[in-house]
């Protein structure tokens, strides 16, 4: 079945770094998108020559809201990053989706999800936390540990929802593994990269399922891993975030 094409025009670009934002957009047309946490949208741009290129984003606002939430890293000399960095509000763009498997799953016999993702990795989890809410509703020994990957603390995006709503949720923990910061660290963070949380999650092949999203790198290592810690590939979900150019 084909995607759905429609035109969409950007209401608000917000800062959170020089090389990080969060645009909110709505369809031309007005009209609601219906997709599930944790899908994405392609972007429909063209290059310097006229060439079509696609480039995709996860959706980081819930079901249900009156815009559409993608985060955006700058990329030097990308053709994404220059038209998105650059894209003025009430101008448009096109888009197609939404599409993508990052899904949450029925999963009865599963006690935990562990929800991993890096840079703009983590938008498709923020999307989530309505479906999160239900899920802890309807099953009450059901947990989620979330681990946002980022150098910088100015990097860890939308660091402060996932608190919130950690602070809400006491079976939701959310915990940020830095790379390269050198200052002081608060409880839910950590020095060092994502794979550093591993041994310290008492890791259950059987009871949890883990959801990747972001770095290819990242992904691709952190699934040998789990592997070897005997998880099955149908326990290790993924969705690799290629910086677009």
């Amino acid at each position: 079945m084909a995607l759905e094409q429609f035109d969409l025009i950007l209401q608000s670009s917000t800062e959170i770094t020089p090389k990080l934002r969060h645009l909110e957009f709505l369809r031309a047309d007005g009209k609601p998108l219906n997709f599930i946490p944790g899908q994405f949208m392609t972007l429909l741009l063209k290059n310097s020559v006229g060439e079509l290129k696609r480039r995709s984003y996860s959706l980081a606002n819930a079901p249900g809201s009156p815009s559409l939430g993608m985060a955006i890293s700058y990329v030097d000399g990308g053709i994404a990053s220059e038209t998105l960095f650059n894209l003025k509000q009430g101008e448009s763009l096109k888009a197609m989706g939404p599409a993508g498997r990052l899904i949450f799953q029925e999963d009865p016999e599963i006690k935990r999800y562990i929800l991993i993702g890096t840079g703009t990795g983590i938008a498709p989890y923020r999307a989530m936390l309505s479906h999160i809410s239900e899920r802890f509703s309807t099953r009450p020994h059901f947990k989620i540990e979330l681990i946002l990957g980022a150098q910088y603390l100015p990097d860890l995006l939308y660091a402060a929802d996932f608190l919130a709503f950690s602070q809400k949720n006491p079976r939701f923990q959310f915990h940020a593994a830095l790379s390269r910061e050198t200052s002081a660290m608060q409880p839910h963070e950590q020095k060092g990269h994502i794979q550093t949380y591993f041994d310290a999650l008492s890791l259950h092949p059987t009871d949890d399922v883990v959801y990747l999203c972001g770095n290819p790198n990242m992904i691709d290592d952190s699934f040998k891993i789990l592997t070897e810690k005997g998880f099955e590939s149908a326990h290790v979900r993924r969705e690799k975030y290629i910086s677009s150019n």
